[in-house]
């Protein structure tokens, strides 16, 4: 299996998000031992928290924090400011792990259209994004850590 990158507030969130499940698990175990046990609502819920808690657990697994190095180049976990070539409009994105994206704060995914586009790239270059308004050219004007 490959690793799954994300930055440190990503994996914190990870492991708070397990954490919480596991505590949860344990009052539906309760429930279900005290439930009748011809019952099935317990016993379901607690099979779809196991499956949840179970691809969490994997995903922590296989995660791998990633540092921002400020070599210059576009990394997860690093802020990135373009200028879009036709609007003249800038924007700060942040690079953040797999699962970690919120778009509304402006946090894309290393996997996303605008973050696999920015990975590794430096100041001055201008990328090609195909977004829903169609083809978008954004040029690199800063990166920070």
């Amino acid at each position: 299996m490959s690793g799954v990158m994300l930055t440190a507030k990503g994996l914190e969130k990870l492991n708070g998000d397990v954490a919480r499940l596991r505590a949860e698990r344990e009052g539906l175990v309760v429930r279900v031992r005290t439930e009748e046990p011809d019952s099935f609502d317990a016993r379901h819920e607690l099979e779809l928290l196991d499956r949840r808690l179970t691809l969490l657990e994997e995903r922590l697994h296989r995660s791998e924090v990633v540092e921002s190095r400020l070599d210059g180049e576009a990394d997860v976990g690093e802020r990135v400011t373009v200028l879009d070539l036709e609007s003249g409009s800038t924007t700060d994105y942040r690079i953040v792990g797999s699962g970690e994206s919120d778009p509304s704060a402006l946090e894309v995914s290393y996997h996303s259209p605008i973050g696999s586009a920015l990975l590794g790239r430096r100041v001055g270059d201008v990328v090609e994004v195909e977004a829903p308004r169609g083809l978008r050219r954004l040029e690199i004007v800063e990166i920070d850590g």
